[in-house]
Parts: C-alpha cells; sequence; structure tokens
C-alpha cells in the first residue's frame, strides 16, 4: 500500500464538489482540483477528507468561501486558492485549518479583508495575497498571524500601512511590498519587524523617508527600494540607512538620483552589492560612496557624471576596486567638456581638476521670524537665485527635521519658478497650535551644493483663559475674604484686578487686598462695607486678554438673615413668604426688596402676588411648579434665599386638585393677556389708591389681599408671642453673629 494517496483531478471542467462524491477517499493527503470550473463549495463538502494535508483549486471561480467549508479538513498543511475570482475574506472563511502553513490567496480580486479573518491559522508561516486589490495593511487583519515568517503583498493598491498590525506577526522574516502605491514611509513604520531579513518596496512612489522609519530593522539583510521617487531624499543629505548594519544588497535603481550627498549611506557596514543603475548621477560627494573591504560589486551606468577634483575619490576607488562589473564599465564622464564621454574607469587622475565653475545657489530673501495666534495661518517664504540656469530643489526643516507637506497635519509647500534664475518657496501651516512652535529654516540645493538660511522662529501665541473662576461672594464687616481667579495662555498671562470697572478701590489703596506666593488665592482682610461691589479679574498678555466677574457682598450687623432655610407647604394652601428687615430703612420705605424664583425674575399672576411694600411674597394654592429656591434681595446687593417645598396630598385628592388646576390653567391660557394686563392694573391701583373700585375683578383681588396680609399679620403676632417654629410664616431677622464669609449659593 502507498505511504500517501494524491489524487489530481485537474483540467476536468468540474463545475462543484459534492460530499458523497468523495466517501471513498478517506485515507486521501493531497488533492488537486486545479484549471476547473468550480464556482461555490458546499458547507462541510470536504467532510469525509480528515487526512487530507494539501488541496489546490487554482485558478477556478469561486466568489466566496462559505462559513465552515473547511472545518472537517484538522490535518491539512497547504491551501492554495490562487487564481480565482474571490473578493472577500471573513471571519470564519478558514475556520478549522489550525495547522495550514501555507496559503495561496494570490490573483484573486480581494479588496477587503474582515478584522480577524485569519485568527484561526495559528500554524500559518507563509501568505501570500500579492495581485489583488488591496489598499492597506489594517491593524487588525493580522490578527492570529504569530507565527508568520514571509508574507507577500505585491501588486496591490496599498496606499497605507498600520504600524500597529505588526505587532500581530513579530516573526516575519520577509516582506513584499513592491508594485503598491506606497508614498511615504512614516518613522517607526516597522517598529515591530525587528526580525525581518528582507524587505521589498520597489515599485512604489515613495518621496519621503524619515530618518528613523528602517532604523529598527537591524536584521535586514536585502533592501530593495528600486524605482520609486527617492532623489529629494538624497539630495537633502538625510541618513534613512542608520541602523542597517547588517544589509549586505541594497537596490537603488531607476529613482532619478542627481547627486549622493558625503555619508549618505551611513549605517551600512556590511554592504556587499550596490545598484544604483538607471539614475542620472553628476556628482558623487566625497565618501558618499562607502569605501569599506566587504563592498565587492557597484552597479553604476550614469553617463552624467562631474568628473573635477571632487570626483578624484570615486574615480580611485573605481580603478582600484577588483571587480568590475559589467555596468560600470558603461558609467562615463559629461562634465567638463574635456572630459565628456570618458569612461570612469579609464580617466587619467592628473586631468582631474576644479577649473570649471559651478553654478551654486544663493538666497535673495531669507524667511522671517512669525508670532500667530492659535489657530491662524502662517507662511513663511524663501527665495533663492541660481545662475547658469541650474534647477534647483527647495525644502523646508524644523528643528533641524526636513518637513513634508502633509494634509492632515495642515502644512504643504508651493515652489515657483519667476524667470528661469529666480526661485521662491512657500512653506504653509494651517491652524498653527503650540507644538508647531520651533526654528525653520530653508534649504536650497541643486546637483552639487547646498545653501541654508538663517533659523527663523515661530512663536505660537494662545489667548488667555481661565483655569479658576472667581465666585459670588458674601460676607460680614470685619471678616475676610478669599477670592480664587487663575488663567493660562502662551506666554503665561499677567493677572490684575479691578472693582466696578475701576482699578482704585478701598481694599488695594488701604493695602487690605492680598495674594498667596505661588498660589491663585487673593484676600480681602478686615472687610468693610465699602468694599461691596462687582470685581472684576482680568488675565491679559501680547495673546489678548480675557475678563471674569464675580459679586462681593458685605453685610452689617443689621442685615436680613433668614430664620429658616427650607418652607413647607400643602398642594392647594396658601404659602406666605416674608422678607423682614429691622432696619429703620424699610420701615420708612427707603427699602427696595426684589423677588425671583430659581434665579428668574418673579412674575406675578392671579394666584401669586407680593404684599406688605414688597416684604411679603404670597402664593395661592400652591401647586408642584412653585416649589423652588425664592431669593428676596435689598437695595440690589442683599439677597437671601428660601427653598419652598409643596407636599402631595393624597392620590384622591391630589388627582381632584390637579384636575381642577388643569381647569384653571386653561381658563388662564385663554385670557393671558387680560390676566397680565388685569394684574399690572391691580399692583398699581394697590400702590397708588389702594382699591380701583371701577373694576369689579379688582375689588376680588384686592379683598383676597387684605385677607391674606391679615391673616398672615396675626400668624406673626401669634408666632412672636408663643416663640415656637411657623407652619405658614417665615420671618428673616438679624443674627446677633457675625456672619463668616460664605458663598452666595451656602443655603439653598
Amino acid at each position: 500500500m502507498p505511504t500517501k494517496l494524491h489524487l489530481n483531478a485537474s483540467f476536468n471542467n468540474l463545475a462543484t464538489i459534492c460530499d458523497h462524491s468523495l466517501l471513498a477517499l478517506k485515507r486521501l493527503q493531497h488533492l488537486h482540483l486545479d484549471y476547473n470550473n468550480i464556482h461555490t463549495l458546499e458547507s462541510n463538502c470536504f467532510g469525509s477528507l480528515s487526512a487530507l494535508q494539501v488541496l489546490t483549486l487554482v485558478k477556478n471561480k469561486l466568489r466566496r468561501i462559505p462559513k465552515e467549508a473547511f472545518v472537517t479538513l484538522q490535518q491539512l498543511r497547504k491551501l492554495n486558492l490562487s487564481r480565482n475570482r474571490l473578493r472577500k475574506i471573513d471571519w470564519f472563511s478558514f475556520k478549522g485549518l489550525h495547522k495550514v502553513q501555507i496559503l495561496h490567496l494570490e490573483r484573486n480580486a480581494l479588496s477587503s479583508i474582515n478584522d480577524g479573518a485569519f485568527g484561526n491559522l495559528a500554524q500559518l508561516l507563509e501568505l501570500y495575497l500579492n495581485n489583488n486589490k488591496l489598499t492597506s495593511v489594517g491593524q487588525t487583519w493580522l490578527y492570529g498571524l504569530e507565527k508568520l515568517e514571509k508574507l507577500i503583498l505585491s501588486s496591490n493598491s496599498v496606499s497605507m500601512i498600520e504600524s500597529k498590525g505588526w505587532r500581530f506577526c513579530q516573526r516575519l522574516l520577509i516582506l513584499d511590498l513592491s508594485k503598491n502605491r506606497l508614498s511615504a514611509l512614516n518613522s517607526n513604520i516597522f517598529s515591530y519587524l525587528q526580525r525581518l531579513e528582507k524587505l521589498d518596496l520597489s515599485e512604489n512612489a515613495i518621496s519621503r523617508i524619515d530618518e528613523k522609519a528602517l532604523s529598527s530593522l537591524g536584521n535586514l539583510e536585502f533592501l530593495d527600494l528600486s524605482s520609486n521617487e527617492l532623489s529629494d531624499v538624497f539630495m537633502s543629505g538625510q541618513h534613512i540607512f542608520l541602523g542597517l548594519s547588517k544589509v549586505k544588497v541594497l537596490k537603488l535603481n531607476n529613482n532619478k538620483l542627481r547627486s549622493l550627498p558625503s555619508n549618505v549611506f551611513r549605517g551600512l557596514d556590511q554592504l556587499t552589492r550596490l545598484e544604483l543603475l538607471n539614475n542620472p548621477i553628476i556628482i558623487f560627494a566625497e565618501d558618499s560612496i562607502p569605501r569599506i573591504e566587504t563592498l565587492e560589486m557597484i552597479w553604476l551606468n550614469s553617463s552624467d557624471v562631474l568628473c573635477n577634483c571632487k570626483s578624484k575619490w570615486l574615480i580611485s576607488f573605481l580603478q582600484k576596486a577588483t571587480l568590475i562589473g559589467e555596468h560600470l564599465r558603461m558609467a562615463r564622464c559629461k562634465y567638463p567638456p574635456k572630459q565628456a564621454g570618458n569612461l570612469l574607469i579609464s580617466v587619467p587622475l592628473d586631468q582631474l581638476t576644479c577649473d570649471v565653475y559651478w553654478p551654486k545657489p544663493e538666497i535673495l530673501e531669507q524667511p522671517q521670524a512669525i508670532i500667530g495666534l492659535q489657530g491662524a495661518t502662517v507662511t513663511f517664504n524663501c527665495s533663492a537665485i541660481c545662475t547658469g540656469g541650474c534647477n534647483v530643489l527647495i525644502y523646508w526643516s524644523k528643528n533641524d527635521q526636513r518637513l513634508y507637506s502633509s494634509t492632515e497635519e495642515g502644512i504643504s509647500d508651493r515652489l515657483e519658478n519667476e524667470g528661469n534664475r529666480t526661485w521662491t518657496s512657500y512653506l504653509t501651516i494651517e491652524a498653527v497650535d503650540e507644538p508647531d512652535s520651533g526654528f525653520y529654516r530653508c534649504h536650497v540645493i541643486n546637483e552639487l551644493t547646498m545653501t541654508v538660511s538663517n533659523h527663523v522662529s515661530l512663536t505660537v501665541q494662545i489667548p488667555p483663559f481661565f483655569t479658576k473662576r472667581p465666585e459670588n461672594t458674601v460676607a460680614t464687616v470685619g471678616g475676610t475674604i478669599r477670592l480664587e481667579c487663575a488663567a493660562s495662555g502662551q506666554p503665561d498671562p499677567m493677572i490684575f484686578w479691578q472693582k466696578d470697572g475701576g482699578h482704585d478701590f478701598p481694599a488695594a489703596r488701604e493695602r487690605r487686598f492680598h495674594v498667596m506666593p505661588s498660589d491663585v488665592v487673593f484676600f480681602i482682610v478686615l472687610a468693610k462695607y465699602q468694599d461691596s461691589g462687582v470685581y472684576s479679574c482680568i488675565a491679559n498678555s501680547t495673546a489678548g486678554f480675557a475678563k471674569a466677574e464675580a459679586r462681593l457682598t458685605v453685610l452689617d450687623r443689621g442685615a436680613l438673615v433668614m430664620t429658616s432655610t427650607d418652607k413647607a407647604v400643602d398642594l392647594g394652601k396658601t404659602a406666605v413668604l416674608q422678607c423682614d428687615s429691622q432696619e429703620d430703612k424699610v420701615a420708612d420705605g427707603r427699602a427696595i426688596i426684589q423677588w425671583s424664583h430659581n434665579g428668574q425674575p418673579f412674575k406675578l399672576d392671579r394666584r401669586r402676588f407680593i404684599a406688605g411694600r414688597g416684604q411679603m411674597l404670597v402664593i395661592v394654592e400652591a401647586r408642584t411648579n412653585d416649589q423652588g429656591i425664592y431669593t428676596c434681595e435689598l437695595n440690589g446687593n442683599v439677597r437671601r434665599t428660601l427653598r419652598l417645598i409643596v407636599k402631595e396630598l393624597n392620590n384622591e385628592a391630589s388627582k381632584k386638585f390637579h384636575s381642577k388646576s388643569k381647569s384653571d390653567d386653561g381658563k388662564d391660557d385663554g385670557k393671558k393677556n387680560d390676566d397680565n394686563e388685569l394684574s399690572s392694573t391691580n399692583v398699581k391701583s394697590r400702590r397708588d389708591n389702594g382699591f380701583d373700585m371701577l373694576s369689579t375683578a379688582g375689588i376680588v383681588i384686592a379683598v383676597v389681599v387684605l385677607c391674606v396680609v391679615l391673616t398672615s399679620f396675626v400668624w406673626l403676632c401669634l408666632i412672636w408671642r408663643n416663640r415656637r417654629p411657623a407652619s405658614v410664616v417665615v420671618a428673616i431677622r438679624p443674627d446677633p453673629l457675625e456672619l463668616s464669609a460664605v458663598s452666595t449659593d451656602v443655603g439653598l
């Protein structure tokens, strides 16, 4: 008996697979169904093939993988679904394939991979996803690939990589991202791939590489950056290869490189092969190519090389090289004209002089320092000239780190050619914030030289804003008053105070206004009645100012005080609230008393009115919406509060009252304008003439008011006589004890 059973059913025009047709093949280990017309897989269609190790379905017409299609293939090691029509991979697609090590999904139409789609493939070592329509390497669809060593993503449309996604496959050794749409490599984009040995990024559109983008790849041996747009990266002199001490092969073919600055390959200590084919390189700065013993082969075919004294080191190095490749034999001089066409490996060293002048760019207009408000848009500009018609590149740096245009960060640069010689670059930063502050400069370079502008600063100012605001405060004469006020901003704001809009106020003039060192607390000691008023805390800086106000009320011993803070009344009963002061000025009518309900001016109507020169607030047939905080003010600067609680009746009585209330409310709403006019007339009548004898409604209201007032007066007398807590009337009397400084909200 053979140890392995194979079945090859390829090229048979099969349209479907049924489990019953495979029942006799329970020991089958390899099944090949390639190049058929299979368009669907039934759930559990391989249920009888529990010993199967290899399954290939190449070049069929599968559009989806049904749930539990492979759930019984517990011994499967390799699955090949390439060259089908799959568009999506769901999280359940590979359920049960716990031992699969190689998975081929290339040449499908995959545009979406759900989160955790490969979560069941705990033993997967190789994953092929090339030639699909993927646009990104997501953060979560790589979940579960802890043992993955090889990932092929070439020939997709990947333009974005979420670096955190690599944390699920940190054992990766080979990564192929060639033939995609990557445009930039951000810092630490491969920080989780410290074991990576081979990285292919060729045939993308990479024009930006941060200096730390590749620094974490300490085990990398092969790096292909061919067919990108790295000219600006190399012209700017960035050291993008730092940390790649084990790289042996570096490919930079077809990148439009025109110059190689000094030490541009710093960090490549074990480089053996350097490919620079199809780059119109003109100048090799001294030590631009590492002169290390391990370097065995240089592929170079530029015919535009400047052969003068500055390139003598390179030509000497190449002429002494033991291995000269065929491509190196094609490298030729172009400048100066007398050396044009000569092979680099045959130019006499004594003819390499620096007689020929090469134009150097000059900066005509230096960028200027800018001070901008937070959220504003700022623009730097830099103008340069280059004689002789040479082309220049201008880029910007912040704190000596190169800047790149970024829509997300609101950074853009623009280069304008004003004629053949003058170039102007504009750097625009939108919605500036504090992190944008720093030192900026522009770099102007051509093929051979670089000119750098002065450092100029960007200072972002933040208008003052309060972190602590002063609060309304009530205190007594002779006490200590505490006011808090703190503000922040850029630059740090200065804080000063005003009273009633002026700087000259008693507490400051008499040196009773103090501030705690290194604190935000201000004190007024030995408070006086004249200290009452509106205090303004003003935070001021060159970025603007902010203002916060608080009212301070200083009371003497004759100030009005509530003897009780709560008052309860049954639903439907009459409540009388009294604001009483024993000062003479109340008695002779000089006091102005105002009432408010829950912070809003008190509104008069047929049920609610004021009597007793404003000292009594009467509420007839109290309702639940009458509950709340009532405040009386004496002369606009003394306030005391009382909470009214309306107690519900039993269910039957409550329903009866609410029904009556709704009926009354309906009538009230229908006569709203008339009632308001009537109420206004009644108030005026009581104040001027006592009663309006011409109005029947006025008589009724006046009688009710008089009865309530008399009743209240009787109750007041009884309370005073018996000295026991009032059940209806609350009197406010002066406290013989000195009050401490309290907030206006205390006692609510």
